[in-house]
Formats: structure tokens, C-alpha cells, sequence
């Protein structure tokens, strides 16, 4: 199986356009198991987490199906071509940021409050590690974006609604535009682990009202700082 090199990065929608490909032009045919992360990271040029993400988008959708122990294969049926969905719509760029803003600031804090009321003791537990990753991340020179993805996941599987799970990989998804290196600011970065902190105090503790409160201002404040940078980089232009 040839592939070609991703150029942008944290591109995990790149991974599922390059697999989606290969599948629609017979390149991979039904029942053919991909290659492993490793060999699919080192042919995309990407990290096995960004693999990692794109095949968990592509086994959402119905278009992979993973089997315990024997690896990952393209589904026998025609599970993954629905065409207008909103994981494809999203992916394919077809909604702006403002878009997506509104529809997350609609979803996210609702999720955040199932997450207090649902949550497992060892969903909570999984926010925890992540925001620990998160802190590490960032401590240590990084952006932390990718967690930021993992955190926001795993806050929609804590609240016990799959279909909120699905939307908000798509969401997601759309939204990594915003998570490029260019608009990762430091002030970005520090607003994002504090206000994660604060949803996952709230969750942790199953108070519901707080978690909602949390994360609207978590939304509010992130979409203030990248539209800031966006602004401040045109007009540098």
C-alpha cells in the first residue's frame, strides 16, 4: 500500500482523507486489514497518535472495523459512505469556525454536566490523566493540543451519550484548524489547562450546574483568543 507524505501537522482529518482514498479508488478493497500504526505513521509522516485518531474517525463512521487481537480492517459492508453527514461536512471544511463555535457552545456545556452527573469513577479518573498530560505537555515546551482533543473526548464518553460522542469528534475534527502551531499562543495554552482544571473539579464532584458554567466560559474565552490572533495576524500581513 503507497502513501504520501502529510505536510501539516496534528492533521489527523488527513489521515482520513489519504485511507479514504485508497479505499475509494480499490487501493484497499473490503476486508483488507491495514497496516499497522507504526508503518501507517511512518508512510503519512505523521505521529502513530495522529493515526491513532484517524482510524478511530474512520471506525466511527462505519468505514473500519477493528477486531480485538487480529487489527483493524475496511468494513465488509458500506457502512462508511454517507455522504452529507456531519463528520463529513465538517472534515471537508465546508463550516467556518464561527460555525462551529456555535454549535459547541450549544452541545459542550450540556455534555459537561451529563459527564457530572453520569460520569464513572473511572471515567473521571481518564479526565484527570489527561489533564495531568495536558500540564506535562505544556511544562515541557509543547502546545498540549492533542490532549486538548483527548479531553473534550473523553468528557463526551463520560456522559454516557454516544451520539454526543460522535458529535463532538466531528466537531473536533473541524475545529483542528484552530489547534495549528500558529495560533497555539501561551496565553491560549494557560487558559485552556485552567479552565480544564476547573471543568474537571466540577465533574469530579458531580456538580452539574458548575461543569456547565465551566466549560461556557472555557468556549467564550477560547474562541476570544483565537479570533484575537487571527485578527492581530492579518493585520500584520
Amino acid at each position: 500500500m503507497e502513501a504520501m507524505p502529510i505536510q501539516r501537522k496534528t492533521m489527523s482529518g488527513e489521515v482520513v482523507s489519504q485511507i479514504k482514498e485508497m479505499i475509494e479508488r480499490g487501493r484497499l478493497r473490503p476486508g483488507d486489514r491495514l497496516p499497522a500504526e507504526r508503518k501507517l505513521a511512518e508512510q503519512f509522516g505523521v505521529s502513530r497518535t495522529t493515526v491513532r485518531e484517524g482510524i478511530k474517525i474512520l471506525s466511527e463512521s462505519g468505514l473500519l472495523a477493528s477486531r480485538q487481537g487480529a487489527g483493524t480492517f475496511v468494513s465488509e459492508r458500506d457502512g462508511g459512505s454517507r455522504e452529507g453527514s456531519l463528520i463529513e461536512a465538517v472534515l471537508a471544511g465546508n463550516y467556518g469556525l464561527h460555525d462551529v463555535f456555535e454549535v459547541r457552545k450549544m452541545l459542550e456545556p450540556e455534555i459537561a454536566a451529563l459527564a457530572a452527573r453520569n460520569g464513572s469513577p473511572d471515567a473521571k479518573t481518564r479526565l484527570e490523566a489527561i489533564l495531568m498530560e495536558q500540564e506535562q505537555a505544556i511544562l515541557t515546551g509543547g502546545t498540549g493540543a492533542g490532549f486538548d482533543h483527548q479531553f473534550h473526548q473523553a468528557l463526551a464518553e463520560a456522559s454516557g451519550n454516544p451520539v454526543l460522542r460522535e458529535m463532538v469528534t466531528a466537531l473536533h475534527e473541524g475545529f483542528s484548524r484552530s489547534r495549528a502551531e500558529g495560533v497555539q499562543s501561551s496565553q491560549r495554552q494557560k487558559a485552556s489547562l485552567a479552565a480544564h482544571r476547573a471543568i474537571v473539579e466540577a465533574v469530579k464532584h458531580g456538580h452539574a450546574m458548575q461543569a456547565e458554567r465551566a466549560m461556557r466560559e472555557h468556549l467564550d474565552e477560547v474562541e476570544r483568543i483565537i479570533f484575537d490572533n487571527q485578527r492581530g495576524i492579518l493585520s500584520r500581513r
